[in-house]
């Protein structure tokens, strides 16, 4: 800006020295003075108008932004879904019937401790589960009881 200055005192410099007759100097440094302002306000508002758009873009940037953090959220999940290789199961302590959650890796051999008694519990993911049921006393807490189906026999024959 001091460039420009330097240039506007030149100018007036060169006017005052060429111009001898009072009235005319005055009328000329009055017009070079309602141009300048002209210019002055004309930058003004192209900078208004500059630092408007700017805003918006800032506004828009951050809306983006915003969205982009949560398709990164929705992403994460996916991805956690398809490459995380735990889960959370419900466990039933074999020795105090205790029942609780825990995570564990399906590739891993999982040894579980129950937090009520500190036994260490086998799960076994792979088991082969006969589809009779054989293999189940009826007493999980998941399933309700497995012999149901027996116990409704029964329960038919009573009547």
């Amino acid at each position: 800006m001091s460039e420009l200055s330097n240039k506007y005192r030149e100018i007036m410099d060169e006017i005052n020295e060429k111009i001898t007759d009072e009235k005319q100097l005055n009328f000329v440094k009055n017009k070079i003075s309602e141009i300048s302002i002209i210019f002055i306000d004309i930058i003004d508002r192209m900078s208004e108008l500059v630092e408007e758009k700017v805003v918006d873009i800032e506004k828009g940037q951050k809306n983006i932004e915003k969205k982009l953090a949560k398709v990164q959220k929705v992403i994460d999940v996916i991805e956690k879904d398809i490459y995380d290789d735990d889960f959370e199961i419900e466990i039933v302590c074999p020795y105090c019937n205790n029942v609780f959650f825990t995570e564990i890796n399906e590739d891993e051999e999982n040894e579980i401790e129950c937090p009520e008694c500190h036994n260490i519990i086998e799960v076994d993911l792979n088991a082969d589960y006969d589809e009779d049921n054989s293999n189940c006393s009826g007493n999980c807490h998941s399933c309700g009881g497995c012999n149901f189906e027996e116990n409704e026999d029964n329960d038919e024959g009573d009547m």
